[in-house]
This record gives structure tokens, sequence and C-alpha cells, in this order.
């Protein structure tokens, strides 16, 4: 009896821990589940994970309490933009441009207050390591777009081919990379915010290709966190708390905690600023002010 009672104790402590294990990794009942994928290994998106975490946290005393579920997947714009709408897999993104009258992006809850600064809308060029004197002699908009460029294939490619430039998409960030690596194209445009994320070839430096010197491109292009039509609850409890951030200051506390470093090893202030046409701009985005640039 004693050995059936003690086998008894240990198959019942086993169930238990296996039933708390099984509880822990699982959602809590009653908690928003926020779900947000990466699908660009090469990007960081701390600062956008942080940023909704701030966001959530301010309305946790009168919304409730939530969970974060990060996941990284190796998909396509479009393909990412569908599992958005369904809500199942990701139910939260940030989306880059202009929010669309037509297309599926109307079928989400977008949330217009930009969440960059502009900083998206800044390119500083990656090159091959020995073509820089040819940028040396770039001074327009013109003389670059006569260079062929590389981009990724689902990005905003229609901005630079309104602005005249020939491009050759990639489907890859690894691709596109070994293509300029192997002088398919003159350069890469890559926001200033990620240019650093962005330069390594299969996990380590690309020793052969560099940040081009002078040259800074900008065009009008806002960053904005949307949501699912699934979780309407979310775009009411992030809308208030990015409202909330950014008038006291905190947005762009965080910003510059994430990146102020790398802006200032980019010497922004000091580069020949071209400015580009965005043809989606539909003059809900106010005019920019590059004075904050000096700060870097």
């Amino acid at each position: 009896m004693r050995t059936s009672f003690c086998t008894y104790q240990i198959v019942l402590f086993i169930l238990l821990w296996v039933a708390g294990t099984v509880a822990a990794k699982a959602p809590r009942q009653g908690l928003l589940q926020v779900k947000y994928i990466g699908n660009n290994e090469q990007v960081s998106e701390q600062y956008y994970l942080d940023l909704i975490d701030a966001a959530l946290a301010l309305t946790r005393a009168s919304h409730g309490d939530y969970q974060i579920h990060f996941a990284q997947e190796d998909l396509s714009s479009e393909r990412k933009h569908e599992l958005l709408i369904a809500g199942e897999k990701l139910n939260i993104d940030r989306l880059v441009g202009f929010p669309a009258g037509l297309g599926p992006r109307t079928k989400l809850v977008c949330i217009e207050r930009p969440i960059l600064k502009g900083a998206m809308g800044y390119r500083v060029l990656l090159i091959h390591k020995n073509n820089q004197e040819k940028f040396d002699q770039v001074n327009s908009l013109e003389t670059l777009a006569k260079l062929p460029m590389g981009f990724g294939r689902g990005w905003e490619g229609h901005v630079y081919a309104h602005n005249q430039f020939t491009l050759i998409e990639a489907h890859t960030m690894t691709n596109l990379l070994k293509m300029l690596a192997g002088q398919r194209y003159s350069f890469v445009p890559l926001s200033i915010i990620e240019v650093e994320d962005n330069y390594q070839l299969d996990g380590k430096p690309a020793e052969n290709l560099v940040i081009e010197k002078n040259l800074l491109l900008y065009m009008p292009l806002p960053v904005y966190f949307c949501v699912s039509p699934t979780t309407p609850e979310l775009a009411e409890r992030v809308q208030i708390g990015l409202d909330a951030l950014d008038k006291s200051g905190a947005m762009d506390e965080l910003f510059r905690k994430h990146f102020g470093a790398r802006l200032a090893r980019l010497a922004l202030a000091k580069r020949r600023l071209i400015q580009l046409e965005n043809p989606d701009a539909n003059g809900s985005y106010p005019k920019a002010n590059h004075q904050w640039l000096n700060n870097y």
C-alpha cells in the first residue's frame, strides 16, 4: 500500500508539473493577445516592440493586462498583409507609406500617428567599397538616377520609379546584398535607422560593401502601426497610448535610445541632401523640417 501511495504521489507531481508548464506557455485567458511578426532577421524590431509595450502599459489600469508575442518568419510583405487582415497569427504591424485609399490596406485599422519622426524617408546608400569616387561626383537627383539601383520587391520601389530611377528588384535581403557585392547595380538605398542592421551577408559583415560617405536622400514616407480588423480593442489602446507618449516626449526619448548612436555615426548634417517626390503623398503628412538632422 505504501509503495502504491508513493507511486501515486510521484505520478500526481509529474502531472501537476506538466500542467503548470503548459499553462505557463499558453496564453493567459482574459488578456489582450498582441501578435507581432518580424519578416527580416537582418532588421531589428525591438524599437517597435518597445513602443507597443509602452503604449499598452499606459492603458493597463483602464483596459487590463496584455501579452506580446513576437515571432520571426520568412514572409513576403504581401503575405504579412494577408495574415494581418486575418488576425490569427498577426494582429499588429508597422507599415511604411501613406494610408492607401484602395487595395488590401483599406481593410486594416491604421493608427495615423507617425512613429519614426520621418526617419524611414531618409536614405543613405550602400555601395561597393571600390565605387565611392563615382558618388563623389553626384550632386543632383538627375545624376544619381542615371546609376542602376537595387531594391527589395514589395518595398516602396514605385517611389523611386516615379523619380526616374532604374530598379533591379530582389526577393530577399540576402540576394539584394549579394547582387550589390557582385556589382549588378551601383547602390541600394536603405533607411538611416536600418542600414547598420542590413550591413551583413550570411550573418557576417559584408567586407566589400560600405556606406556611401556624402549623400542623403529624402522622401516623405511615414511609418504607422496598423492593426487587424479582428482586434479593434488593440487599435484603441495603441492609439490612446501613442497619443500620450507623443505628448509627454517619451516617444522621442525612446527613438533616441534606440537610434541616436547610429544616426550620429552617419554624420547626417554633413551630407548633401537630395529630395525625391512621393506620388502617394496626400497632404496628411507635415512638411519635413530637416533641422533635426543637426543633432546628428
